[in-house]
């Protein structure tokens, strides 16, 4: 994948009812790689939605073994939280490795160095492949 592919999605506007970290993978997902991913749409939104994504993941993803490779499913783990509650998308970019994610307290969508999420209040809980 190029910079350039991913890029285009930074800024796009977080939105806890229309458009959260959930949406974003599900659209990265089905126009950077053809992957129809569809988690129910009445799902709890926002900070209360967000701690059920580990469950919601299991039917379209499993744990990576190995190496994380573009596109795999990131799940985080929020400051003072115990669950998984935030979703992202992996990227290998200039020889670093990225998880482009949109939440609340960034208002947008962003790439993130994966060493750098502990200073934004996010631990990754696991990489995990797509099953389709």
């Amino acid at each position: 994948m190029k910079l350039v592919d991913v890029e285009r999605y930074v800024g796009l506007p977080y939105s806890a009812d229309d458009f959260d970290c959930a949406d974003l993978v599900m659209l990265i997902q089905r126009e950077l790689f053809g992957r129809e991913v569809v988690v129910p749409g009445k799902r709890p939104r926002g900070v209360q939605g967000a701690a059920e994504l580990g469950e919601l993941s299991k039917p379209f993803a499993k744990p990576r073994e190995g190496p994380p490779v573009d596109g795999d499913l990131v799940l985080m783990i929020e400051v003072l939280q115990k669950r998984p509650g935030h979703a992202g998308v992996f990227f290998f970019l200039a020889h670093e490795a990225w998880v482009l994610h949109a939440n609340e307290k960034n208002g947008c969508a962003v790439l993130h160095r994966v060493r750098d999420l502990p200073d934004f209040g996010l631990r990754i809980e696991g990489f995990y492949e797509w099953l389709n």
